[in-house]
């Protein structure tokens, strides 16, 4: 018995080295085009036969493009003004103040709650794009709660700086100076100064719906233990021992950013085909703009729901998908 299983075991092991080194092969001839995306202030590749399908992005608070033209960015300012204007709920926060009043580019709204005895203040910024530049009429819009009294001054100059370095970028532009790309927007800064930025980018593969991508950026969020040190200690592997098959796990090095990977393959719910999952992650450094946590996934058979079907990319163009993206992650040069 003994014997046997140390023959199976060998024949697990030998498929899957056979399986890494057959993917560099296949390498040369799948996902050969590609497309940069900026993400953060960051750059990654993605194969032509990705389709992206959602851009999160907060910088300070999440930025919004509420849509195009002046009189419905007026319009925006005004019913908000009035919104809090109005606000009867006790806790609510109310209209405090304005800043750039009479300015017809941009606006920040400044409201204040009393919550159970501590005064807290939220803070509405509007920007438009003006006739003379790039993405003219567009406009953005910010709102955040919860800020205190202690440093509402310094975080509405910060707000103030915001406005004067965001703009509209197309999502095929990647910028020639440092900052930090958004869906449709950039916020040009050198990165130097502690802030709240996060980024991220949700793809799907054509014709392969249950084929997920995710890739995020993300200063102020930070596991405080290694991917494979929250693997090990999941114990999901001792659980699911005969049927995860790990292809390959460790640290990985990618373009002078240190982090780990787990590559793993396991049976689908119905066990007629197996799901892959498959992840690159950096730790980062909390605070630092141009050491963000970076977390790469690459899923197979994710239908929604906690539900898994078949995946529709055999092993070796799973693998080659991975590879053909996670080697491309990069800071922008200039940053």
């Amino acid at each position: 018995m003994k014997k046997r299983s140390l023959q199976k075991a060998t024949i697990v092991i030998t498929s899957l080295f056979a399986l890494i080194a057959n993917t560099y092969a296949a390498e040369q001839t799948m996902f050969e085009k590609t497309k940069t995306y900026c993400f953060g202030r960051y750059l990654v590749n993605m194969p032509a036969e990705v389709e992206l399908k959602n851009f999160g992005n907060k910088y300070y608070a999440t930025i919004i493009e509420l849509g195009t033209g002046r009189e419905a960015f007026k319009k925006a300012i005004t019913e908000k003004t009035e919104l809090l204007k109005n606000e009867t709920w006790k806790g609510g926060f109310k209209y405090s103040s304005s800043e750039f009043d009479g300015n017809e580019d941009q606006r920040i709204l400044i409201s204040k709650a009393n919550l159970y005895g501590d005064i807290a203040y939220g803070i509405d910024t509007f920007k438009i794009m003006p006739s003379n530049k790039p993405g003219a009429g567009r406009y953005f819009y910010t709102s955040g709660k919860g800020y205190d009294d202690i440093r509402i001054n310094e975080i509405i100059s910060q707000y103030k700086l915001f406005l004067s370095q965001v703009r509209y970028r197309p999502q095929n532009e990647i910028p020639k100076e440092p900052g930090f790309c958004f869906e449709n927007g950039f916020v040009a800064n050198d990165g130097k100064t502690p802030q709240v930025e996060a980024a991220s980018l949700y793809f799907v593969l054509k014709n392969h719906p249950y084929v997920k991508i995710r890739i995020s950026s993300d200063v102020y969020f930070k596991q405080y233990k290694t991917l494979l040190e929250r693997i090990d200690e999941s114990g999901i592997r001792k659980q699911f021992l005969n049927k995860i098959k790990t292809v390959k796990k460790g640290p990985r090095e990618v373009n002078s950013l240190k982090g780990e990977e787990s590559l793993n393959i396991a049976p689908s719910d119905d066990e007629t085909g197996v799901i892959h999952a498959f992840v690159w992650e950096t730790l980062g450094e909390v605070g630092n703009p141009l050491l963000p946590s970076i977390h790469l996934e690459v899923n197979t058979g994710e239908a929604g729901a906690g539900q898994h079907f078949p995946s529709t990319l055999s092993n070796q163009e799973a693998i080659a998908l991975y590879e053909a993206i996670v080697k491309t992650i990069r800071i922008r040069p200039i940053n």
